[in-house]
This record gives structure tokens, sequence and C-alpha cells, in this order.
């Protein structure tokens, strides 16, 4: 009897699932092991078993199961170990004893095992030729029990009828999507009912780290989850409620990826790695996607399919990411995307540096300025409205309330908050007018106002004129106009900055709503409106647009202004709020396109 071997190692990887998603992690102290007979319905249901796995423990004799004999016999079977040379099981053929190790298959000749393969886990078909094969001979299967063994056996395949090259397909995909294993060759995926389940010319870049959820009756496979043995963090599973129906005996759903970077683009918040799924089932199928990347407790999670259809994350776990009940349409393919959304975020607080109670809203990095802010009293609906230049905003123009906060950026950004309290005191522990006037050549005395007797000696003053350091009493005196600076500070450190004018001459104050007009107002859409600026000096003007619920719609900064007028015309038929921030301060009048 001559015998020829035809040993192909397939650089197939299995990969050791969690038992949550079905896939068993054998112990070493048992091991569930699938031995079969794939060929006529007599060996599936005889010798060796095809629905229930063995038990397998260290302290169990050997086992020996015989199996129907064949002129060519091919064996599969998925081992993942870094042992060297230990014996994992054997095949006694009409005469011949086939010894399958970790390292080696020792027969007739021996054969090598790439150790470098079987460390991620590998899937190996071995198949040899019996020249004096008997019709119905039989031959026997050893299986060795090495008590301390570290090595982990998943399956052993032994196919009698796999002179078909298709059959022999269709056990290298079964073992494929039970194992985790890509397949070298991406165009041999086919099912036992000899449907390609993986179209690999779709988008070759996607043709990676292919696995996911499947079932074949005739293999017995039901595969409700699964992840690549070389990246355990993605994971497709069956939609716990609406998944794949009891009735449906052909479904595959696999995903591929392109190989891209485990990581978030810094400017896009795009995961640089991507999926596509393809659905070769009988039905429509909804799935779990799962991954295991640690969220940023300030982002949010997106997953985006090729439809632009958007799943946000649903869990609040730290550990994953999930995105639920996805569904695949049958004979359809989808991409998906992750994206990582740091948020508009702002908080209200009050400033514990100063010395005077104050509150300011502040805004995250997220946000793009200018900044549109409403502020609505909770109780009187009464609305307030600013614009900020600045991520902090100080919030002194608001009367005491307990507020709801929106705030917009350029962007449409927009974030929220309600139920806060602003209760600033009605007077404050130290304060200084604005605007000084001299007259003629006397010194005038300069000094701030204190809530409380006698704590004026309990601070620490610094007098500037411009940049300048030019007093340290609690009063100035000077003769000369300009732009000054006052810093007020406590023991504990706490400051107060003060920036005022001495002028020669006594300006008339007026109010800014008084120095500007909006004309005509209501205004035709479409139609010209113009905005006339009349001030006694001249002032910087930043020039804002929005509508009453915080669209931005245009800015211009006009710089110095004294007296001018500016033409704008608006299209869309509401209510806009026209705001003007005059030498940093903002005024608002409402404007009616109809």
């Amino acid at each position: 009897m001559k015998t020829f071997f035809l040993p192909v190692l397939l650089s197939f990887f299995f990969l050791i699932p969690s038992a949550s998603f079905g896939q068993k992690k054998f112990k070493d102290s048992f091991r569930n092991i699938w031995v079969k007979s794939l060929g006529s319905s007599v060996e599936q249901k005889g010798t060796l078993n095809y629905h229930i796995p063995i038990r397998w423990r260290g302290d169990y004799p050997v086992l020996n199961k015989k199996y129907e004999s064949s002129s060519y016999t091919y064996v599969y079977y998925v081992l993942k170990t870094e042992q060297t040379s230990e014996k994992m099981f054997s095949l006694y053929n009409d005469g011949d004893l086939h010894s399958f190790y970790t390292d080696s298959i020792k027969s007739i000749r021996n054969h090598a095992v790439d150790m470098g393969l079987l460390t991620s886990g590998a899937m190996v078909n071995f198949n040899f030729y019996n020249k004096d094969f008997k019709k119905k001979g039989e031959g026997i299967l050893y299986l060795e029990n090495v008590v301390d063994s570290k090595s982990d056996l998943f399956e052993v395949l032994v196919c009698s009828n796999c002179s078909d090259a298709k059959v022999r397909t269709q056990i290298q995909t079964y073992l494929a999507v039970k194992y985790g294993i890509t397949l070298v060759q991406k165009d041999k995926y086919y099912s036992s009912d000899n449907r390609k389940v993986w179209d690999e010319k779709l988008d070759k870049a996607y043709n990676n780290r292919i696995m996911g959820i499947a079932r074949d009756d005739y293999f017995s496979l039901d595969q409700q989850a699964s992840y690549s043995n070389t990246d355990t963090t993605f994971v497709v599973s069956k939609a716990k409620n609406t998944g794949i129906q009891p009735s449906t005996n052909m479904t595959y759903v696999l995903a591929g990826d392109n190989n891209g970077e485990k990581i978030f683009d810094t400017k896009s918040g795009i995961y640089k790695r991507r999926w596509l799924v393809q659905n070769k089932g009988e039905s429509d199928v909804k799935i779990d996607l799962n991954w295991k990347i640690t969220p940023d407790k300030e982002s949010e999670y997106y997953l985006y399919n090729s439809q632009s259809t958007e799943v946000q994350n649903d869990l609040t776990d730290t550990l994953r990411l999930r995105f639920k009940d996805i569904e695949i349409k049958r004979d359809q393919y989808y991409y998906f995307t992750l994206e990582q959304r740091k948020p508009l975020k702002v908080k209200v607080f009050e400033d514990e540096k100063g010395l005077n109670k104050k509150y300011f809203i502040g805004i995250n990095e997220i946000g793009k300025a200018p900044f549109y802010i409403t502020a609505t009293d909770s109780n009187t609906q009464q609305e307030y409205y600013f614009v900020s230049e600045s991520s902090l905003y100080n919030l002194e123009n608001l009367p005491n309330a307990t507020y709801a906060f929106t705030v917009r950026d350029v962007n449409g950004n927009q974030a929220e908050l309600h139920n806060i309290a602003v209760n600033i005191p009605t007077t404050s522990l130290v304060s200084m007018a604005e605007n000084w006037v001299l007259e003629g050549t006397k010194m005038l005395e300069i000094k701030p106002t204190y809530a409380t007797a006698n704590i004026d000696k309990q601070l620490k003053y610094e007098w500037y004129f411009q940049d300048k350091l030019i007093s340290s009493s609690p009063r100035l005196f000077v003769n000369y106009s300009g732009a000054f600076t006052l810093v007020v500070s406590d023991a504990q450190g706490k400051k107060e900055h003060f920036g005022f004018t001495v002028s020669g001459n006594l300006q008339k104050q007026s109010a800014l709503e008084s120095q500007w007009v909006v004309s005509p107002n209501p205004v035709n859409r479409g139609e010209e409106f113009t905005v006339t600026y009349s001030f006694d000096s001249p002032k910087k003007v930043d020039f804002y647009i929005y509508t009453i619920d915080g669209k931005f719609i245009l800015r211009k900064e006009l710089g110095m202004v004294e007296s001018a007028s500016y033409q704008y015309t608006l299209q869309g038929a509401t209510t806009y709020l026209i705001i003007p921030i005059i030498n940093s301060k903002a005024s608002i009048q409402k404007l009616i396109v109809k």
C-alpha cells in the first residue's frame, strides 16, 4: 500500500471568544471539543458525534472513535498553542498511523506545522490517499489527553467525501465563521447550499478580519456572535429581541474592515478603522455592534451607515460602546463609521476669586465664538439676550432669578442649562464709578465705594495709568485725563479689577438703544432695511444678526463708528435680533421680517 500526503497549512486564525457571546473559552481543567465526521448521513449520526461536543478532562481515558474510511481522507482541525511537540490526536487508517502534534504531523513522512501561525490559532488541513482502500473500511481517531496541556484543540473534523472541492470550501467557511477565522482566499466563502456569503470584489479594501454571525443547519452552526482573533475590540452579535429567527436556517451576515488605525481622527472625530457588512442569508437581520473602546466622559459617540443613518451609543459603560438593533437587509451591504463628537457644554458658576460675588457662564473648548446666549426667567418667562466673543461671560446684567440658559455658537452647536439660580447682592462689597471728570486744573480725588465700613483698611490697592503702576494708596489724586485701572485685593488674594476714565469735559451719557435705529421695522422679505448709528463720539461697533431662536445669520466688524448708516436684507420671514456690541456692551432690537 502506497500512501500520498498532501498537507496544506492554511493561514486562518482562531480567536478565543468570550463566553458571553456564545463561543466558549476553554480552560485547562476541562474542554469541550467537537469531533465530527462529515460524509454520509449515517456517519453524521454514527460513530463520530456531530451535534454534541465531547467534554474532555485530563483524567478521562484516551478517547477512541471510529469513522468510515475512504480512498481520500481529509482532516481539518483548529488549534491554538505555543507548546512544541505536544501530541494532540491520531488517526489510524488501513494500517497507517497519522499522529498530529502541535508543531508537526508525523505520518509516513513528517510535515512541519508553522508554530508562528498557531500561537494566534490556526485551522490546519491534512489529507491522505489510501491506495488499498476497501469499501466500508473504518478508521479510528485517538484523542490524546494530556493532563497539563496548555494547548487548545477546538475541533477535529474527518471528511470521507471531500474529493469535491466545493465541499472542502464549505467546510473551511464553516470553521472560519465558527472560530473567528479569516480565510487567506477571500473568494472562498461558501455556505452548505453553495451560496457565496462574502463578496470579496465588492470593496477589496475591506477584506480584512472577516467574521460575523451565521446559521447553517447542515453544519449545526448557530453562530450568534463573533469577533476576530487578531482584534477582539469589534464584536458583531445577533440583536437580542429581533435578530435571527428560528425558522431561518441559512443566515450569513459577515463583516470586514479597511485595516485602518484604531484611533479617532483629531480633527474630524471619525474613527479611522471602518467596516463593511454584507448579508447573504435568506432574510433581513438585526444585529448589535460592540466596540471595546473606553469612552471619553466628555464625548458622545455615533454610528453611521452608508445611508447616513445615525445611531447613538446607548451604553453608559466605561469600557465599551454598543449600537443596538442595526438592520441589515437581505442581499444588501452597508459601510459603518464611528464618530466621536464632543458636544458644546456650558456651566454657570460663581467667581470665588473675586471680592464681589459674580456669576459667569463658561463654555467648553468645542464652541466657536461668537456665542449667542439666551437666559429665560423660569417663573416669568422673561428673556434676556447676550452675545459673547469669549468663552467666559459675566452675567452681571441679569436680575436675580432662576434661569434656563441656552447657548449657541457660530456653527450652530447648542447647549442648555435649567434651573440655575442667580443671586447677586444688590450692593457690591467694593464698587467703582466708570467715569470721573476734572474741574479745571484741580486735583481730583478718586476712591472706591464700600458696602461695609472700615473694610478699606483691610485691602491692598494698585492704581495703574495705562500699564504703569502709579500709586498703592486707598485713594488716587490726579489732575490729568486718560484711562486708568484699579486692582483691589484682600489678604487671601481675592481681587477685583476696575477700569475707569478721567476726562476734562462732562460727557452726556445716554442709553445705547437711543443712539442707533433700525428702519423700516417691520420689513418685507428681501426688502432692504437700514441700521443708523449716531454717537456723541466714535465707538467700536461689532454687528450681529440672529434669529429669535438663536440661529447665527450675520456678523460685521464695523470698527470705529460715530455717524453712519448700513443697509442689509433678510430672506427668511421670522423675527430677528439685531445686536451691535458697542464698546464691548451689547444692545438689542427686534426686527420683524414678513
